[in-house]
């Protein structure tokens, strides 16, 4: 009789300092082992290495479910079946086919529902799809060529080529190792998509805006409406061009401030850094009074309040952002381009170095990490650049209708020689 359980090999820990779970397949006095796409950390095991979080254990308790009911489909109590033929039977799709629809719907989603970026899995599948014309994509259905034919279907959509092509190579890799098993000479999908590359974005040239649009964008009027989405994405442009590019994640989630300066840890990579992407922004005079209209007593800001998810209140600024584009004669115009707009005027126009650039923008440099532990952050000269800024956009007016300020050409011609 065939039994199934849940295991973790101790010596498999991955380089991030996960496991993999697998599932043990026992028949006929042999042992196989199925992968899962399910991995759990220290904070998700026991010391014994028993699975105590109740949420993957929910995940795995499904998947060996299925796989009890399809051992039972195939009567392999009663019937002499060879364990490899089981592994092989229970990897293998009806119709000898794998689908990777089903595989991303039932296996791959509920695996990495805590996954960064997941929505962006879901839409690059919807769109494979409608490039295809069909609502079930097969393994045959993905390779090097179609992908390089998805990139013109998208090529009206820059930043969806690159994504969108990422996450569908990522999809299928992963099936690639979930249904082979090269070790019992499983191989249910035999051809690779190794020689396809995803075409990677000039997302700078794309997003950042000159310098005279960016002094537009400030001088705009409102229109009228207090609580118009335009309003409120025309304020929030100007915040993020102000505080050194802070994100509209970080806006909706940012807790504390203490003395002007706001501390908050970057949404987008706190998970993946040590520091946990640690930012202090001191607040410049100019962009004070619009922190004070939005200010909140339990956060930072109050658009947790507006809307009841960090995507939601994304998906409004971009909506009053394309109106603000209209005005302006833009075709398009995204929030990001507060963030690449500061950064490309600091380097190209007032003359901040790249380095300081570097961590206004809070990335860090790989050959730098190891340092970093020695060494306690000092945001001061970041904050001291992001004034330089300031001062160089906007001089000693913040209301000016766009001609320089005396300080605003004496920067100008310093900042050139």
């Amino acid at each position: 009789m065939a039994t199934l359980k849940t295991t973790i090999f101790k010596n498999k820990q991955r380089s991030d300092g996960t496991w993999l779970v697998y599932i043990q397949l026992y028949h006929d006095g042999k042992h196989r082992y199925l992968p899962t796409s399910v991995y759990v950390g220290k904070g998700d095991i026991t010391p014994s290495f028993k699975i105590k979080n109740s949420v993957i254990l929910e995940k795995l308790d499904r998947l060996v479910a299925g796989l009890r009911k399809r051992i039972n489909e195939l009567d392999i109590e009663f019937n002499s079946i060879d364990i490899d033929a089981v592994v092989a039977l229970l990897k293998k799709k009806p119709g000898g086919a794998v689908s990777i629809s089903d595989y991303f719907d039932k296996i791959w989603l509920p695996g990495n529902e805590k996954k960064k970026g997941l929505k962006n899995y879901s839409s690059a599948m919807n769109a494979y799809k409608r490039y295809l014309s069909r609502s079930n994509i097969m393994a045959m259905d993905i390779t090097s060529k179609l992908l390089r034919g998805f990139e013109i279907y998208l090529a009206d959509r820059p930043r969806a080529v690159s994504l969108y092509t990422s996450c569908i190579s990522k999809i299928f890799n992963d099936a690639r190792e979930y249904y082979n098993d090269a070790d019992n000479d499983v191989i249910l999908i035999k051809h690779g998509i190794d020689d396809y590359h995803s075409p990677k974005q000039n997302v700078a040239k794309k997003r950042a805006l000159s310098l005279e649009m960016i002094r537009k964008i400030f001088h705009l009027e409102y229109d009228g409406k207090p609580d118009s989405r335009r309003n409120m994405a025309l304020d929030c442009f100007r915040l993020s061009f102000c505080l050194m590019g802070m994100n509209s994640a970080d806006m909706y989630t940012a807790t504390d401030i203490e003395d002007g300066v706001i501390s908050y840890c970057r949404q987008k990579t706190k998970d993946r850094r040590n520091d946990s992407a640690l930012m202090k922004v001191r607040i410049p005079d100019c962009i004070k009074p619009t922190v004070v209209k939005y200010r909140d007593t339990e956060r930072v800001f109050n658009f947790y309040k507006r809307y009841s998810s960090a995507s939601d209140f994304n998906r409004a600024l971009n909506i009053g952002l394309k109106e603000i584009a209209g005005e302006l004669g833009l075709d398009t115009l995204q929030f990001y381009s507060a963030r690449h707009s500061m950064a490309t005027i600091a380097v190209n126009k007032a003359g901040i170095d790249r380095w300081t650039v570097n961590g206004m923008l809070n990335h860090t440099d790989t050959s730098m990490k190891v340092t970093e532990l020695y060494i306690e952050k000092d945001f001061t000269p970041l904050n001291d650049a992001n004034q330089k800024l300031m001062d160089f956009v906007f001089g000693d007016d913040f209301s000016t209708s766009g001609k320089d300020t005396p300080r605003q050409e004496q920067l100008r011609v310093k900042a050139a020689r």
